[in-house]
């Protein structure tokens, strides 16, 4: 009795004819970019004439680094998010504890005069605040992904 070939009909690009039909079926599917990846290997396999196992490998690996990667920048960048959420929040704290304490903020801060200005002041620096953390943390994300 003969044993099944393990070997595969490889195409002049060494993409294997059911990896081909495969491609032509998934089309721009959810699964079209992991067989486009299949036959990217395929043909660098064939191209450099390596095994097919060893540039699989390599891809892997690549895959893997790359998702650690954006899990460390994931995990370094949520304490800057995190401060940036804690402050913005401060400053309505302060109010909460002056008038907690018997002291008048909020009379003082809508009475008009320099109370006002230190609210339209206090508004606009915890605005840019927030937009730099997030302007830093977005040039930290597209940094890091290039």
């Amino acid at each position: 009795m003969e044993s099944p070939s393990t070997e595969v009909d490889r195409g002049p690009s060494g993409v294997p004819g059911p990896l081909a039909a495969l491609a032509a079926r998934v089309g721009h599917g959810p699964d079209a970019a992991q067989v486009a990846g299949a036959i990217a290997a395929c043909r660098i396999a064939h191209r450099v004439g390596t095994p097919l196992a060893d540039v699989l490998e390599r891809c892997a690996s690549g895959i893997v680094e790359s998702a650690e990667a954006a899990s460390a920048r994931r995990t370094a960048l949520a304490g800057p998010r995190s401060t940036a959420r804690l402050l913005a929040w401060l400053p309505l704290a302060g109010v909460l504890l002056g008038t907690g304490l018997g002291a008048d903020p909020l009379g003082v801060l809508l009475g008009g005069g320099i109370g006002g200005w230190c609210l339209v002041l206090g508004v606009g620096l915890v605005v840019a605040g927030r937009r730099w953390v997030a302007t830093l943390v977005r040039r930290a994300e597209r940094a890091g992904g290039s």
